[in-house]
């Protein structure tokens, strides 16, 4: 008489050290790609600005809402955020990359043939669209922020902001480009050198 029996299947034991392996795999794997990707939003950011912050500092005259508002036309400029910061965001894409949608509303574009400085797919993971204002998206860098920039009068030079990783003001992850020196460094380093 044959004792052993067919087996099939696994055991409750075996099953439960193979879930094992594999949370402490993810587990492994979660920690390697984690500092990755936040260096992946910061490389794109630092891109991003430089980007922006380098077809700024050519500029001859300073993006202003005043010239904004002329340049729009009735259609656009009430789309225009009341926020400064975020209505420079949307001032970027206006002028850099607008939709042909929005070339087409806008008195400043008309009757030129469609042909943006920047391709907006080109910018499409960095722009945001605003129920408020469907032809004036936002752009935004690597960690879903409003970029922002202004004009230093006092040193005269285009500087473009992004919050950083934390989306909060004046902290150590804050990025700018500096147009004086032509590079995006944190915040902090800017604030030292003045």
């Amino acid at each position: 008489m044959n004792t052993m029996r067919n087996r099939r299947g696994f055991t409750l034991i075996e099953l439960m050290i193979v879930i094992g392996i594999i949370a402490v795999l993810v587990a492994v794997l979660a920690l390697a790609v984690l500092p990755w990707l936040s260096k992946s939003a910061e490389n794109s950011t630092r891109s991003l600005l430089n980007s922006v912050g380098g077809m700024l500092a050519d500029e001859k005259n300073v993006l202003t809402l005043e010239k904004f508002r002329k340049d729009a036309g009735q259609n656009l400029s009430g789309q225009i955020h009341s926020d400064p910061k975020k209505a420079s965001a949307q001032l970027i894409l206006f002028y850099y990359a607008p939709t042909k949608d929005t070339w087409d509303k806008s008195a400043y574009f008309k009757g030129q043939g469609y042909n943006p400085r920047v391709e907006p797919k080109q910018w499409a993971e960095f722009t945001k669209t605003d129920s408020t204002a469907p032809d004036l998206p936002f752009l935004t860098d690597g960690w879903n922020n409003e970029v922002y920039y202004y004009y230093d009068k006092a040193a005269k030079i285009v500087i473009v902001r992004s919050w950083g990783k934390d989306g909060q003001p004046d902290t150590d992850d804050d990025l700018a480009f500096d147009g004086g020196s032509n590079q995006v460094k944190y915040w902090s380093e800017m604030k030292k050198a003045k």
